[in-house]
């Protein structure tokens, strides 16, 4: 049998310490903000995530998710009737 007293209180304020340390640092602002009227273009004109993606790597040398691309599209001002619709 063990002798060793569980203490949650310790445990769950070294779990939050831990988490403070691990969380991601926010930018303020994305590397695609230098690209974002064409980003815009070519989405109005039904350009795919993934057509943004080729875009961007072959005319600006940018190797980016097309997801990371949705997600900064989506709140863009300009674009959101575009979700409405």
């Amino acid at each position: 049998m063990s002798t060793h007293h569980f203490d949650a209180t310790s445990e769950l304020n070294t779990i939050r310490c831990h988490k403070k340390i691990r969380r991601r640092k926010s930018y303020p602002y994305s590397r695609l903000t230098k690209w974002r009227t064409e980003l815009v273009s070519l989405r109005k004109e039904g350009a795919s995530f993934r057509e943004l993606t080729l875009w961007l790597r072959k005319h600006k040398r940018i190797k980016m998710s097309h997801t990371t691309i949705m997600r900064y599209l989506k709140q863009l001002p300009e674009l959101e009737e575009n979700h409405h619709a």
